[in-house]
């Protein structure tokens, strides 16, 4: 009862804190999925076209879709105001003012943009494909559910059910293969931006430049971090239960000592 006092404060935080992880990562999942912006918004690379490059001006857009008055538009201003965002599980591209989102197994049900440069065509939407390929969801899909469990174990410990001490030990170990898996998956994700930026650049010979998403990493990188503090938060309180159980221990010998001398003196 004492170890439960003292860790109950600390255990509302870190049931907290577990909370807004799972929050961040399942956005970071679902980035892209929608035109929203809670969602448009949070994606991992997004590329478009470089107009300080030396071959801008001899590109010769191609657009496949029922947007209207776009073919009436210079090739210039259609190409500054073209995006795409890729997340996930989903891409969006911006043409102008009208912007769609699709999964990547519908893709090809949303407008076809393609370049041509000296008789190669580069079609955006491809690129996107590509890092479908590369970058793949499944680690922090199991983050996600590693997450949520860590979670369960954090509130089922903040009642008094019994096999507490099992939990704590269950959630630590749980949490700390948790941590492992989504330091892998992040340093993953960042390595695989890293490389499509490189290899769009190279391949389009400078046509398309891409940056990174900030809202997805600092999404990345704070729920990182937040599963770095429940880790220590179950870490400190399984040491609080050990300590404790040393100190009773510690207790109960020298009581039995103590009587063992008095009954020969």
């Amino acid at each position: 009862m004492m170890v439960f006092a003292i860790s109950k404060p600390m255990l509302f935080l870190t049931i907290i804190i577990q909370f807004i992880a799972t929050v961040l990562l399942s956005f970071l999942l679902l980035g892209c999925i929608n035109t929203s912006s809670n969602y448009s918004s949070v994606y991992l690379f997004q590329y478009k076209y470089n107009s300080s490059s030396t071959l801008y001006k001899n590109l010769s857009p191609s657009l496949s879709t029922n947007i209207t008055a776009t073919t009436s538009a210079s090739n210039s201003t259609l190409l500054s105001d073209v995006h795409v965002s890729i997340g996930y599980l989903a891409a969006c591209i911006d043409i102008a003012t009208q912007k769609t989102c699709t999964y990547y197994s519908q893709i090809q049900n949303i407008p076809q943009f393609s370049i041509s440069f000296d008789g190669v065509n580069f079609n955006l939407l491809n690129i996107a494909t590509s890092f479908n390929e590369i970058c793949h969801p499944h680690l922090l899909m199991a983050t996600i559910i590693l997450t949520l469990v860590c979670l369960i174990i954090l509130c089922y410990m903040i009642l008094p059910l019994p096999f507490r001490p099992y939990m704590e030990k269950f959630g630590a170990l749980l949490s700390f293969i948790n941590l492992l898996l989504w330091g892998l998956g992040a340093m993953l994700q960042l390595q695989s931006v890293k490389t499509s930026d490189k290899m769009v650049q190279q391949s389009s010979f400078d046509l398309i430049s891409g940056v990174s998403g900030s809202r997805a990493e600092i999404m990345t990188w704070i729920s990182f971090a937040f599963n770095f503090i429940v880790f220590a938060s179950l870490l400190l309180m399984n040491w609080q239960r050990f300590r404790t159980n040393r100190d009773l221990i510690n207790e109960d010998a020298n009581i039995v000592s103590q009587t063992y001398l008095n009954e020969k003196v």
